[in-house]
């Protein structure tokens, strides 16, 4: 008896292996947008902290105010960029998803089409083991009569 083999299992492990980089790719996206939203967050707590240290005292030099104000915007200048790069990543964790999905598709195909074949090979090998089982008995019953 032969053992099972499929014939595009060089195929399937490169398609397995191109879903694992697509998905490593998607994790990178996500890793970058969650480093996006820290810097969003910290530029956000900045801010505050900038804002509470110069209006939290009582007497406030117009130089100072001047100065908070120019921070303010170059903070919300800086926070636009973030939020641009933001969305700009999440277009494309949107893309890689697409990817992803097709990956998983194509491997999906594979595998459903491997595991027909086994099922094939296995009823074949049944069939077989069946013939000669009776083949056995034949000959066995041929000997004693």
């Amino acid at each position: 008896m032969r053992r099972f083999e499929f014939r595009l299992a060089s195929v399937l492990s490169w398609r397995q292996l191109q879903l694992e980089m697509e998905q490593a790719r998607l994790e990178s996206l996500f890793a970058e947008l969650r480093r996006i939203g820290a810097r969003l967050a910290g530029l956000e707590a900045e801010k505050n902290a900038c804002a509470r240290a110069v209006l939290g005292r009582e007497a406030v030099a117009g130089a100072e105010l001047s100065a908070l104000e120019e921070y303010l915007k170059h903070a919300a200048r800086r926070r636009d960029a973030l939020l641009a790069e933001s969305a700009a990543c999440e277009r494309r964790i949107a893309e890689q998803r697409r990817r992803v999905l097709e990956a998983e598709r194509n491997t999906r195909l594979l595998e459903r089409l491997k595991e027909r074949r086994l099922a094939e090979w296995r009823s074949g090998n049944d069939r077989e083991l069946e013939a000669l089982a009776t083949e056995s008995f034949l000959a066995h019953w041929t000997r004693e009569s």
